[in-house]
């Protein structure tokens, strides 16, 4: 791991509590895709995912957010918005891209998108044939954010499966309602033969894993997640 100083290159907000936050570096930094860093403030560390993809040397993306107000995130947006110098510690994380021939299945939830995109746009560059089946739970569509890459994504990738859902009913939302995990319940893919990649909040992916545990009979080294990831980096 490495400290590296970088300086706030664009800062904008993509959802009602989540921004998207771009930093800058002389230095290369260097990670792999599905990693996280720490952002180091007043003696404390925060993890974020990166979202950008490794192959941006001197830039990364954040993003910053919850479903809810989180007085936190306002004061690391404030604290990212009128330093001049930002820390961060690079790269953390057991859960990162397996360049391999498996088809892969992506599962998110809420702000884990920011893991997922920087998977994503790591596989249109080296692997753009790969099949993948995307799934992303939310609490409310508002959390929804980047929907325009996620577009890119689908336009640019040759097999690409998206499924998506949203938690709280309400009359803008046309479709599914519910968990990931429900949305799981329902899958007829023989599973067995992907790689798992998960980011979200602990309780869905313990949930998740239980489930892929009891009714898939799916063997842990194919389950990448940095809550219970025990894939050593080689």
């Amino acid at each position: 791991m490495s400290i590296i100083k970088c300086t706030l290159y664009s800062l904008k907000k993509i959802a009602k509590f989540t921004y998207q936050v771009r930093l800058k570096s002389i230095h290369d930094i260097t990670f792999m895709a599905g990693q996280y860093l720490l952002l180091l403030i007043n003696g404390n560390k925060y993890p974020f995912s990166l979202a950008s993809s490794p192959l941006n040397k001197n830039f990364i993306e954040l993003h910053i957010g919850s479903s809810v107000f989180n007085q936190k995130i306002i004061d690391i947006i404030s604290h990212i918005t009128y330093k001049k110098i930002i820390l961060i510690d690079v790269p953390y994380g057991n859960a990162w891209l397996r360049i391999n021939d498996y088809p892969i299945m992506l599962i998110i939830g809420g702000t884990g998108f920011s893991y997922a995109q920087s998977i994503l746009f790591t596989i249109f560059k080296k692997q753009p044939n790969k099949k993948i089946i995307f799934y992303w739970g939310v609490k409310n569509v508002y959390d929804f954010y980047n929907l325009n890459k996620l577009n890119l994504i689908n336009n640019k990738l040759n097999d690409i499966l998206i499924k998506l859902i949203v938690e709280n009913h309400n009359n803008i939302w046309k479709n599914k309602t519910g968990t990931v995990l429900d949305l799981l319940k329902y899958c007829k893919t023989d599973i067995k033969k992907y790689d798992l990649y998960m980011a979200g909040p602990y309780s869905m992916i313990i949930n998740i894993i239980k489930f892929f545990n009891i009714h898939k009979d799916i063997a842990p080294k194919n389950i990448f997640s940095d809550i219970t990831c025990n894939n050593k980096k080689s």
